[in-house]
């Protein structure tokens, strides 16, 4: 059986809406935000953080925003964790009780299927932070740059990185990104995203109605960050029928035996 190509959905039949409906099942709708009430601030000048999401998802006219739960340690985002439920926890680097690493441990350890995420505020707070406890247990690493856009980067790339093996069998292509630095990625990838949502918007947007614009953007690129050679090998070989590009830093971590 042939699989679909991106050609197939731009140009769409009342066939082709049940596939639609098919793309991007898991969507971030709950995030549980660790951090200080001075680095929320940092954000945000009014500390209005659910706002500030807002805004940047309406700004790309995306349909619907994730709510936004802040909790200032590891002890009360682990404890509101057991009873509501969040698709991700951001985190800052360092909380009152623990850090990063021991809230991600801790995740894991009362049985919570939780991805942990984490945005730190100092790049070198953030070195000496991988120095010593390494980034391992932790699903993504992203720097506060003040581009607000950086909280859609981190959904966003999380929303592909469960959704794109699904998503490239129904033909969605894959764009490849080759970065092992925290603060260069974290300033692109808030760019790339609202590119090629823009770019979809555009090439969606006349001849169709409001439902089928929102079903035709599912099927925009699905963005995956690699952050070593071994990495984007293990990518491309698996979506290698999928990926239309690759943006690739000239150095990068290669393991040798």
């Amino acid at each position: 059986m042939a699989v679909p190509t991106r050609s197939d959905f731009i140009e769409g039949n009342s066939g082709r809406a049940g596939s639609l409906q098919d793309l991007m099942r898991f969507r971030v709708q709950n995030i549980l935000f660790v951090s200080s009430l001075y680095e929320s601030f940092i954000m945000s000048e009014d500390g209005q953080l659910n706002e500030l999401i807002l805004t940047k998802f309406l700004d790309l006219n995306l349909s619907q925003a994730p709510n936004l739960t802040r909790v200032p340690s590891g002890a009360e985002a682990l404890e509101l964790a057991r009873k509501q439920h969040f698709d991700v926890i951001i985190t800052s680097l360092q909380l009152g009780d623990m850090n990063a690493v021991q809230l991600a441990r801790q995740v894991r350890d009362v049985g919570l299927d939780l991805p942990v995420l984490v945005l730190a505020y100092d790049h070198r707070e953030l070195k000496d932070f991988e120095g010593r406890y390494g980034f391992t247990d932790l699903e993504q690493v992203f720097i506060w740059q003040g581009d607000a856009r950086v909280l859609l980067a981190m959904v966003k790339l999380w929303e592909d990185s469960v959704n794109v093996e699904s998503d490239s069998t129904l033909g969605v292509p894959v764009l490849l990104v080759v970065e092992d630095s925290v603060r260069f990625y974290s300033s692109f990838l808030p760019v790339i995203y609202s590119e090629v949502m823009k770019l979809s918007q555009s090439v969606f947007s006349e001849g169709v109605n409001l439902y089928q614009r929102l079903l035709r953007m599912r099927a925009r690129p699905k963005i995956l960050l690699a952050t070593s050679f071994q990495e984007a090998i293990e990518y491309f070989t698996t979506f290698q029928a999928n990926v239309m590009g690759v943006i690739s830093d000239v150095q990068f971590p290669m393991k040798t035996r």
